[in-house]
Parts: structure tokens; sequence; C-alpha cells
């Protein structure tokens, strides 16, 4: 860290010793946004520049804007029959060329005449089917967010409707009181699993992201009725878009950080075709660390290493092509055997556990154009996702030794092909028509003992296979310059029991006037269960060991959504939405005999539940207000503050209508930011997070019980009848950015809960002082950064 610090410090002296006025060069490509048609022509100009610097684009709609000045500038693009497009906030830094990939919407011309006027609002999505519940977001909110860490899920707690999983130390995503398992990953078009390091089986989390943000392009953000092209998902859409590399220079990043050490490269294949490469690689900071002799006493060293790369071809003889992938490891071991005697008599249940994970994804995508209003996309992609898990007992009743308790390998595979037509009519016609065909192979073993029959018990042994079959078609239809409708519908057939769903979607979009606009939508949506839940066993013979599966048969799980949004643009750069919802849930697995138990809580513990004998009876609710109040980037700040207000219930097997364990019912977040230019060229930034949300909910414990039987048992009757204290945090960031003349740095300094706030976790029943404790989360915690352009 000395030597990282020292040469930093150099290359500071060295590039601020002189006041210069470095430039960069913008450059890229603009297009149709439905037919993907190069539009040439277009004039592409640098705003506040004097004198006007501007260009048009050449018959492959690129464009090259030389020596714009570094900082933060604005781009507009003017095409004859098209609404104008203003890029308020496009960051110029003199180590690395701007590349940008523009989309602008032809104007739907009816009989008067209209007046198209530019259009700066950055939130919108990128893609035009969403009519209500999404936004877009960049790489650079990821980056200057207080407390996000570079993560695109920290990012998104931010946002409305959205509040953590339950964890500070996890980046899981409820939506609106859903289970975070709600949540659908893509990635350039093709659903992923979980990526995310230590994820657990039943969570859709972890603690680092594998997901690296500076590949990352602008992508989409959606939490509720969603367009028919998303399916098997109940709650939201992660819909995340890589960005291509350098197709003309040689360039590089290094970067220290949260996320681990990273170097990054990217540059020109055959600049003649324009095709590029993008590769980075990221090793866990604290391993390194450890690695090079600085030791952090007894606890587990988390070890990761991830790698994303893009290999992108835009001239083939048979159309556009791109090789792409992102992958990881993880391991770590938390040994309270280490531990001192004085601390171990602390603990309720002290154990040694042995964990790794790991997640990969590789594909290839292939666009072709039919004409210049059509085009056909396939996306072909081959993921998995496992993770291994021993743990062993240190109960002081057995003098501390290691007892195996629980042994889990679980390895999940998929193959899945994404094919879809897109086709433009005219200026008010579009349509789009896909389908989606998954393959999946499971292998789950996983033995735990078992102290109420005295035996290890086998949970599962799974090596089965079965597969997902969808087809969506959606219609995108301006009835005019005001009022635009996307109706479309989506098929599911699971291949394992052959339940299936038809789900009509449909939005509405009416600009009442320049600034105001109404929104309605609908969404008919259905989700298969986490996989090993229809392969868990139920005992049927004691003697002769024998199982059957009772849960094969489990139906999706469905939900409707009804919103309705304002949006009201207040000023250039101040934006006001407003949303209310309606989310009916139906057929939730629940227990078969009168029981608390529902589906509906999976995720809230990170732990995956051993259920059997399930029925499709269950049901759920959430409804809500939500509020967001954004200023974007401009005259060197920003903020955003959001307020979501709602309620999150379930019906189990027993018929009483109770809290999910997600049911925090407010969140209220408030960020702001601000950016000071020095006058050799340092850029000073500062953010600001506050956080304020209802407290977790629990359930009590059965102190009689728990003592009786030697372990943690709760009362049953009153499953998450209570909260935890209300959730308070504080975040905040301050970096420091320097351009030389080849090269760009950045130091920052993210503090989280910087008033080391303690919030309530979770509780359990210690044995030894047979009292209820409560373990909290993460206190102050900084994290340093320092990156590098070159």
């Amino acid at each position: 860290m000395k030597l990282i610090f020292s040469i930093s410090s150099l290359l500071l002296f060295f590039t601020g010793t002189f006041a210069q006025n470095f430039t960069q060069t913008v450059r890229g490509t603009v297009i149709d946004k439905e037919s993907k048609e190069p539009l040439t022509g277009a004039t592409v100009s640098l705003l506040n520049s004097n004198p006007v610097k501007g260009t048009a684009t050449d018959i492959n709609g690129n464009f090259r804007l030389e020596k714009v000045p570094v900082g933060r500038q604005s781009i507009k693009v003017i095409y004859v029959g098209y609404k104008e497009i203003i890029l308020p906030d496009v960051i110029v830094n003199s180590a690395k060329e701007v590349v940008l990939n523009i989309e602008m919407e032809e104007v739907v011309v009816m009989k008067r005449e209209v007046v198209v006027k530019a259009n700066a609002k950055k939130n919108e999505t990128n893609n035009d089917l969403v009519t209500v519940s999404g936004r877009s977001f960049t790489i650079d909110q990821t980056q200057r967010y207080a407390g996000s860490l570079g993560d695109p899920s920290r990012m998104a707690s931010n946002f409305a409707g959205v509040a953590g999983g339950g964890s500070d130390q996890r980046n899981d995503i409820v939506i609106r009181g859903n289970s975070p398992l709600g949540l659908l990953w893509r990635l350039e078009g093709a659903d992923i699993p979980n990526p995310n390091h230590f994820s657990s089986q039943g969570a859709n989390g972890g603690p680092v992201s594998i997901l690296n943000n500076n590949t990352l392009a602008n992508s989409d953000f959606l939490t509720g009725a969603f367009p028919a092209e998303y399916g098997n998902a109940n709650s939201g859409v992660f819909d995340l878009k890589m960005r291509n590399g350098n197709n003309e220079k040689f360039e590089f990043l290094g970067q220290m950080g949260f996320s681990g050490v990273e170097l990054m490269g990217e540059g020109p294949l055959n600049k003649k075709k324009g095709s590029s490469f993008l590769l980075s690689y990221r090793y866990s900071t604290l391993a390194v660390f450890d690695a090079v002799g600085f030791k952090f006493g007894n606890a587990g060293i988390p070890q990761y290493q991830d790698i994303s790369f893009k290999f992108y071809f835009p001239q083939t003889k048979i159309g556009s092509l791109s090789l792409f992938g992102i992958g990881g490891n993880s391991a770590t071991q938390l040994l309270d055997s280490k531990k001192t005697p004085a601390e171990m008599a602390k603990l309720a249940f002290p154990l040694d556990i042995d964990y790794s994970s790991r997640m990969g994804v590789t594909g290839i995508s292939h666009l072709v154009r039919i004409g210049k209003t059509s085009f056909v996309k396939t996306v072909f992609t081959i993921s998995g996702e496992g993770n291994d898990v021993d743990i062993d007992s240190l109960n002081y009743l057995n003098n501390y030794n290691g007892v195996p308790i629980q042994y889990r390998r679980t390895a999940t595979t998929r193959e899945s092909l994404h094919s879809y037509f897109s086709k433009k009519i005219d200026s008010r016609n579009a349509f789009k028509l896909g389908i989606i065909v998954t393959t999946f192979q499971l292998n789950m073993k996983d033995t735990a003992y078992n102290a109420r029959l005295g035996r290890y018990k086998v949970n599962y042994d799974i090596n089965e296979g079965t597969g997902l079959l969808q087809a969506y078609a959606n219609y995108n239809f301006h009835v005019n310059e005001k009022i635009t409708l996307n109706a479309g519908l989506h098929y599911n057939r699971f291949l394992l029991n052959a339940s299936e769903s038809i789900e009509p979607r449909a939005g509405i979009k009416w600009k009442v006037t320049q600034k105001q606009t109404w929104g309605l939508g609908f969404g008919s949506h259905g989700q298969n269960q986490p996989l090993p839940v229809y392969f868990q066993k139920t005992l049927i013979d004691t003697g002769a060991g024998r199982y059957i599966f009772t849960n094969k048969n489990l139906k999706m799980t469905r939900s409707l959504h009804y919103v309705l949004s304002y949006e009201n643009q207040l000023g250039a750069n101040l934006y006001l939405k407003s949303e209310v919802y309606y989310q009916q849930l139906s057929k939730i697995p629940v227990s078969r005999n009168p029981s608390v138990f529902s589906v509906a809580n999976f995720g809230a513990d990170f732990v995956f539940p051993d259920a059997d004998s399930l029925v499709n009876k269950g049901e759920g609710r959430n409804y809500g207000a939500e509020l967001t109040l954004e200023r974007f980037f401009a005259d060197g700040y920003y903020f955003l503050v959001t307020a979501s207000v709602f309620n999150s219930e379930y019906k189990g097997g027993d018929g009483v209508w109770r809290n999910t364990a997600f049911n925090g019912n407010y969140v209220f977040n408030a960020l702001a930011g601000r950016e000071l230019k020095f006058k050799k060229g340092g850029i000073l930034t500062f953010s600001l997070k506050v956080t304020d949300a209802g407290g977790k909910r629990y359930t009590p414990v059965d102190i009689i019980r728990s003592a009786q039987e030697g372990k943690t048992v709760y009362v049953e009757s009153r499953t998450n009848e209570l909260k935890y204290k209300d959730y308070f945090r504080t975040d905040i960031r301050v970096g420091f950015k320097k351009n030389g003349k080849k090269i760009t740095q950045e130091w920052a300094l993210d503090i989280q809960n910087v008033f080391n706030t303690q919030n309530i976790l979770t509780q359990q029943y210690n044995l030894r002082t047979g009292k209820v404790e409560k373990q909290y989360q993460i206190g102050i915690f900084p994290v340093p950064l320092y990156r590098i352009y070159f």
C-alpha cells in the first residue's frame, strides 16, 4: 500500500506541475432506436463551445469530435424527422477516449405540424417498451454514489421501491416487498445466474459483485409491470449491457478497491473492420495483502477472483458478432475454533465453516439486419453456478471438538438460446417476436445432522435435468405524438411437470404537456420455484429409508402488477416522479398442513429451507406509493431523494395473513453530491447518502423451549409479527481526480455507516447464558480506492 501511495503521489506531482488544457476525442455512432439502422448526416455538436465544435455522421452513422476539453461536457444530436437528443453529462478524461452509441427516436408526424424539442431526460430506459417502473443507470452513477462501491446492486438501493436484503454484508435487492429471488438478471440479452461472489443456494445476491462496472454500458433497472420480453420473474429486472472495447487505440486501467485489485485492457483487433476486445481480471484485495505479509487476525480472508470479457466483430459476412462472458470463484473459512476460550464462551453456537462458490457465463451474440427496418438478434449462452459448504459444530457440550453437522455440494448448469425478430413498420408502429429455450442440469448433495432423529439425514441427492420454454410478442404503437401504447403476451412452459402460464402485458404513456406525463401499466407474471424445491424428498418408510418427491408437480407462482405513474420535468435538470402500485400474488407454495411456512419468505435468511409436501395454495399482496425527486448532474452538483411506503403480506397454509419477512413498511433515501474543479485540472468530489428504513421483521424466541431443546426455537404463531428498531445509516464518499497528458488518476475514500450506528441484524438464543442475544450489522467501514487510466 505504501508503494502504491508513493508511486501515485509521484505521478500526481508530475501531472500537476504545469497547468494544461488537456483534451480528448469524443466519437461514436448514431442509429435509429427501433430498427438499429445507422443515421447518415446527423449533426453532432459540443454545447457551450466557442467557437462551436460540431460534425456530421458518415454513411455508417459514425462521428468524431476532436480536441474536446476534459471534464463534464454536453453533446447535442440533431437529425431531420427525429427527436433531438442532449447528452448532458458526458465525462471526458485525458487518458481515455469517449465512445458513444446514440439511439434516436423518430418523430410521430400527424397532420398538424410537430415541434420537436431536445430530450435530455437521463432516467429514460434504453428499452423503449418500458412505460412504467423503470429507469436507466450509468457507470458513473455506480462510481460516484456514496455507498455504491462500484456495485450496480448497491447503487440500485437508492431508487424508489428498493430496499436492501436485510444484511449490510450483502447486496440482495428487495423490490416492493418481494423476495430477492423474484429478480431476473439479464446480461447482453441472456438470462444468467446470480452474478455475485459468495452466493448461497436460495439467495440472489452476495457480499461482492462479479459484475465489473468498468465493463458495463448504460443499462436498465425495472421494478414492476415489465414488458413481455422478460419472463420467469415476479419482482424486477436488471437488464445489463456490456460496452465494446475501443476499436481504434489501446487503453488500460488499473484499480484497487472494494471489488479487488484489477487490471483491464481494451483495444482494436482489426481497425479496418472496427473489431475490438475488452478484458478485465480482478483478485481479492485482502488476499493480495495477506500474500505479501499483511495479517488480519484470525478472521478468514475472503479469497475471490473474477474475469469479464467481450470481443466485438461488427463487420462479418454473416452480420455482427460478439463473444462475451463473466465468471468468478470465491472461498473463505470462518473458524470459531481459532478464537480464544473467552471469545468462544460468548458464542451461542460456535461453528467452523468452510465455504466456496463459483459462477460463470459465456455466450455469443449475433445480429443480422434484414433490409433497413428489421433485424434478427440471437444470443446463445452456457452458464453455471454452485457452492460447497462444510460445517462443524463446536458445542461446549462436546468440549469444542469439531463434529460435522452439514455437507453440501451444489452445481447448476444451463444452456440458453434467446432469438428475436424486430420490425419497425413506420414511425408509429413496431413489433418484436421472440423465443427463449433453456435447459437446466441440477446436481446437489446435502447431508445434515438431524438432532430430532439422532442421525444424519440426506436432504438432497439430486442429479436431474429439465427445461423452460418461453415465447413472447410485443407491439409498440404511437397513437400520436403524445400517446404511446405497448401491448404484449408472454408464454412459459416448464418441462419438468408441464406447468405453463400465459401472461398478458400492457402499458400506456400519455404526455399531457411538454413536461408532464402519466403512465399506466399492467402485467401478468409467472415464475418457477427454485429448482431444489422440486426435488425435496419426503420420507415415507423410516425402516426402509424410502423417499418420494412430493414437490415435483408444483406450479409457477403467479403475480398481477398494476402501476399508475406521474412524471413532471420541473426544470432543465429537475425531475419528479410518483408511482402507486398493487401486486397480487397467487399459487405460492405453502405447507399442505396448516402452517406459517411460505416460499414467499425465501431469500430472507440466505439459508435454503428444507420443505416438502408443498401445495400451490398460498397468496400474497404488495401495495404502496413511491416518490422520486432528482436533480441531474449540472453546475457541479446533483441530488436524488426517494421515499417509499408499502405493505407486504402473505397467507400460508394456515389461512392467516401475516407480514412477509421483507415488510419494512417504508424506505427513505437522500443522496447528494458536489464536484469542485481546480485551475490545474484537479477535480474534488463529495457524495453523501442517508438511509432511514423500517426495521427488519422478526419472530420472537421461545426461551423455555429453546432451553429444553438446546437450540433457538421461535414462537411460530407470531411469525414476522415484530420489527427491530428502524434502520438508519449515513455513508460518505470523498474523491479526487487528476488528468495528466497521458494518464488519469482517481483517489477515493468511501466510508459506510460513518456514525457507526448499531443496526440489528438478527437475534438467537445462547445456550450458555440462557439469554436471547442480538447480532448487529456492520459498523463504520472505510473503503479506499485508487484508479488509473493510461
